[in-house]
């Protein structure tokens, strides 16, 4: 595994967002944000996966040692995005875009000596369209989130290892309208008319003022983990568990005049909006596990033992990877799962922005060994990020393939899915 993966893994990523990212620009208001591993199983459950088992180890590193004693190799490939587009954003500012260079194209065909005022209508007509569209999303906000990761797990009773790579962050945007710009559009249509002017039905659109601005974050990680079997008794059992990681924050920020929409040569990820920081970093778990049958299960996490700041010195915008704690706790038989987890700590965050902090809970149903049912519900405790509720179901014939999907939804539109694929020898 090496570090060359994991930024493989974001530049992929933001590949697949780019397009999105062009027509969808910024308001900061509009990222928090989250460090944890964005895999199926954890998803469906209502993003709790701290006291799951050995094949959730990204979650908490100390389930590395829950493990079967027919379990000698796990590899898991997890992929999801999640989207909140309550004010339709996206296909407005398709729209804009399209109207925009219809408008200019539309002009220059104008005969400034013989107009019908079925064109000076049409042209006058255009011009409201762009100016009610331009209104309709003014800083109304659009939020991007997406995760990768890959990881290969191999437990055993002495000394149980992996290795990972992941890769996670957020796009957001948002337009800023310029009332001057109604001014501008209606002034192109007077004078191709009147014809008035050197190019009287020529429109500049890098006049508009109106503009939009684009900031993200991502988070590619590289490493090892590690967990050891601490205490093992009749009634109990306790775990240790480590993620060793070599970590790349990059910090993208984009202004661009809204005339720059639809132009396939705008890209929020290329070096001169981009800043970044690496640096080496820790995640530490605990768990243990109780009673007759190890019905009972508690896990406690710290993401991030060394807090990473990163600032883009031209926009005056700073990031802070926080180190953050969570505690999970959960009741397991053979067909029912019960979880819930809460952030003792905030997360991960803007500066200028207040941190969110989350509880969640999640159930999973299994029948037959080879298929899993699940639900959930999170919550951000402190309002800044939107509630949701989660689904999702897994299948793994002879416990050897499995496939997970989950998905999810909650205020402002919010939608979001996530696929798992993993094998077990």
């Amino acid at each position: 595994m090496s570090t060359f993966i994991g930024l493989t893994l974001t530049k992929t990523c933001l590949k697949t967002l780019k397009k999105t990212a062009i027509l969808v620009p910024f308001m900061v208001l509009a990222l928090p944000s989250y460090a944890e591993s964005f895999t199926a199983k954890r998803v469906g459950q209502g993003f709790t996966g701290l006291t799951q088992d050995f094949t959730s180890s990204l979650s908490n590193p100390a389930l590395l040692t829950k493990f079967d004693n027919d379990d000698d190799v796990f590899v898991s490939l997890n992929v999801g995005i999640s989207a909140a587009d309550q004010y339709d954003v996206i296909d407005t500012a398709e729209d804009i875009s399209d109207n925009l260079d219809k408008l200019v194209t539309d002009l220059a065909q104008i005969n400034t000596q013989n107009q019908a005022q079925s064109t000076v209508n049409n042209l006058n007509q255009q011009v409201d369209n762009i100016i009610d569209d331009l209104k309709s999303i003014d800083q109304k906000n659009v939020k991007i989130r997406n995760g990768v990761n890959l990881q290969i797990l191999i437990p055993n009773k002495q000394l149980s290892f992996g290795l990972f790579t992941s890769q996670y962050g957020r796009i957001g945007g948002s337009v800023d309208y310029s009332a001057s710009d109604e001014l501008i559009l209606e002034q192109a249509v007077d004078n191709c008319v009147s014809g008035t002017g050197t190019n009287p039905c020529e429109l500049d659109l890098n006049s508009l003022s109106s503009v939009s601005l684009a900031v993200g974050y991502s988070v590619a990680e590289v490493g090892f983990i590690a967990a050891y079997p601490a205490i093992k008794e009749v009634n109990y059992d306790v775990s240790i568990g480590t993620k060793i990681k070599y970590q790349r924050i990059d910090l993208f920020y984009k202004r661009a005049l809204i005339s720059d929409f639809d132009d396939d040569d705008f890209d929020i990820t290329s070096d001169e909006n981009t800043t970044d920081k690496s640096a080496a970093n820790a995640d530490l778990g605990f768990y243990i596990g109780w009673g007759e049958d190890r019905q009972w299960h508690a896990a406690l996490v710290t993401n991030n033992l060394m807090k990473q700041t990163v600032h883009h010195v031209e926009q005056d915008i700073t990031f802070n990877l926080e180190t953050s704690v969570t505690f999970g706790l959960s009741y397991q038989n053979k067909w029912l799962s019960l979880a819930t987890e809460i952030d003792l700590t905030d997360r991960e965050h803007f500066t200028a922005l207040a941190p969110s902090k989350y509880a969640g809970v999640g159930a999973e149903f299994r029948f037959y060994q080879h298929m899993q049912f699940r639900l959930g519900y999170r919550t951000d405790i402190k309002d800044v990020d939107d509630d949701i509720f989660t689904a999702g179901i897994g299948i793994s014939p002879w416990d050897v393939f499995a496939i997970d999907i989950a998905a999810f939804t909650g205020g402002n539109d919010t939608l979001g899915a996530a696929l798992q694929l993993s094998v077990k020898i």
